[in-house]
């Protein structure tokens, strides 16, 4: 688990407890195929609060310390969406449903095999295969639950694809790419090029922001540079 964030225990304590929900989300996805939907409200005003209080840069910082990859990547995820949504100036209502999705955005991976999501290496094209089928089994696994609505439904099944149509599971292209699934996009690719992995140290934040520019076509642009505006300093 995380260690505490240096004077600001707030961060700390707010990462173990969204950990610990998706901890139990993954176990339960991989056990039973379903998850409670109550469970993941838990985080919310907590990941909320540290963002707000803490800072985005105690959050990364707490958040690198964990060892599972995909704990890190989705509580990554959680707050950088915070972070975006709160320099946007959205409603408290709508930070959480951000958030919200965020945190579940990767629920699908509890049925990709523990050898291919834990691979300490570069996916060859086959695992690549099977790891692309995570947003599809995430999206089975959260309408089978209930109690998720259509937005971060759409978030959960949504979030590789791209606008020119190249992404997946169904290459939406795009106005078909609702908004608020761009939004989480731009935060999930990237969480990928600055968190830890075994294989890499994380990326500076400006190669990082240089990589989502290189991207233009795929991903929203005016995003992408809101995106640039609200993390600056990290």
């Amino acid at each position: 688990m995380a260690g505490s964030a240096p004077g600001v225990p707030l961060v700390a304590q707010a990462a173990d407890r969204a950990g610990a929900v998706i901890a139990s989300l993954l176990e339960s996805a991989r056990a039973s195929g379903t998850v409670d939907a109550a469970l993941v409200n838990e985080s919310l005003d907590p990941i909320l609060g540290a963002i707000g209080v803490g800072g985005l840069t105690a959050w990364l910082e707490t958040v690198r310390a964990y060892d599972d990859a995909t704990y890190q990547h989705c509580l990554l995820v959680a707050g950088l969406a915070a972070t975006f949504a709160i320099d946007l100036g959205f409603s408290a209502t709508d930070r959480q449903l951000l958030v919200r999705a965020a945190l579940v955005h990767d629920v699908g991976k509890a049925k990709i095999p523990l050898a291919i999501l834990n691979k300490p290496g570069p996916l060859d094209p086959a695992e690549r295969t099977v790891m692309c089928t995570h947003a599809a089994l995430g999206h089975e696994i959260l309408v089978k639950a209930g109690g998720f609505d259509e937005t971060v439904l759409a978030v959960v099944r949504h979030h590789h694809e791209m606008l020119d149509g190249s992404g997946y599971p169904d290459g939406l292209k795009g106005d078909a790419i609702p908004d608020i699934v761009r939004l989480i996009t731009v935060c999930d690719v990237y969480a990928a090029l600055v968190e830890r992995r075994p294989y890499r140290p994380p990326l500076p934040a400006a190669e990082a922001m240089r990589i989502l520019h290189g991207m233009k076509g795929k991903l929203d642009g005016y995003l992408v540079r809101a995106f640039e505006r609200s993390v600056a300093g990290t």
